[in-house]
């Protein structure tokens, strides 16, 4: 992975990833203190042993790809780890308000339904000594688990309870599409840079490319970068995969073009692009996508009309 692909876009990644594995953890308070709960939604509140049940399987599967290293690593003012720790405080917030909502129009999750799917689960995890000894380590007991499963079950229901109610016909989707076209470009740059500490050494090396030296040897002499070994190149990327105030430049050059010294919270870059792909994806490649776009944009829109009719309470002070 190059030094600079933009790591706060990871948090969203992974914590699909950990959704799948375990879910919201609700549970009524066994105090009226607030020492051991992370959140209230409504009357119901979120202890911080549940939550941290939660946490451990979205540490577990982050560590698995990107190592234990991760955490300190800085994410605009806070740690990796911090920014984890809210995002799945957030998400079990907002799958309570759905389980509550669901119950509330009288849709619930029958037991059998639950033992079905944890019955699935037992078998399918039997024979992994690794899987039993981390879920051991834990101390992640056969209630939990159901719980994660039922609270699947409720958010699987809500989904489809959306899609039902939003009725997308494909004219919809197409007018969607011509509306937005823009979104459905695939624009892809390639891209070599210098990277160096401070702006004095920059345009130092940008006055030796404008006197005519090889952009790609000086990468590999001056550059603090990884990519300095294959001359500072990047190779293609699409916009969303860099730092912002890299990006920006980037996209802004044409093809053979040089960059002034570009400031990033990793130092100073001179860009040259090198190649440009732009290519308009055809509605039929992106039907799904669009559908996709439209069902998480109600799905977004469902939850905040929820959330402005309950009242929620954090207590981030709670969270080790």
């Amino acid at each position: 992975m190059n030094f600079i692909r933009n790591k706060s876009k990871w948090i969203f990644l992974v914590l699909l990833i950990g959704i799948l594995i375990g879910t919201s953890a609700c549970q009524q308070g066994g105090s009226d203190g607030k020492g051991d709960i992370v959140a209230k939604v409504g009357e119901k509140t979120i202890t911080a042993d549940f939550y941290n049940k939660k946490l451990v399987f979205v540490k577990q599967d982050i560590e698995n790809q990107y190592g234990d290293k991760i955490w300190s690593i800085d994410v605009d003012g806070k740690t990796y780890l911090q920014r984890v720790q809210e995002a799945v405080l957030d998400q079990m917030i907002d799958e309570e308000i759905i389980i509550q909502n669901m119950k509330q129009q009288g849709i619930k999750v029958d037991p059998e339904e639950v033992q079905k799917e944890y019955d699935i689960y037992k078998e399918s995890v039997k024979d992994s000594k690794e899987w039993n000894e981390f879920i051991e380590k834990n101390k992640i007991d056969e209630s939990f688990i159901k719980q994660q499963i039922e609270t699947n079950i409720y958010l699987q229901r809500f989904q489809e309870k959306v899609i039902q109610d939003l009725n997308i016909s494909d004219e919809a989707l197409e007018k969607y599409y011509n509306e937005h076209k823009e979104e459905y470009e695939d624009i892809q740059v390639q891209a070599s840079h210098i990277l160096v500490k401070t702006e004095k050494e920059a345009k130092e090396i940008l006055d030796k490319i404008k006197a005519g030296e090889d952009f790609a040897e000086l990468a590999k002499e001056y550059s603090q970068d990884s990519s300095a070994a294959n001359g500072g190149d990047l190779g293609y990327f699409r916009k969303g995969m860099m730092v912002p105030e890299f990006e920006e430049a980037a996209f802004s050059l044409s093809p053979g073009e040089i960059s002034d010294p570009v400031k990033t919270k990793y130092g100073y870059h001179i860009i040259k692009v090198t190649d440009r792909k732009e290519e308009q994806k055809r509605f039929e490649d992106v039907k799904e996508n669009v559908k996709y776009t439209l069902v998480q944009q109600a799905i977004s829109d469902e939850l905040q009309k929820m959330k402005s009719k309950i009242e929620i309470k954090k207590y981030p002070e709670n969270i080790k």
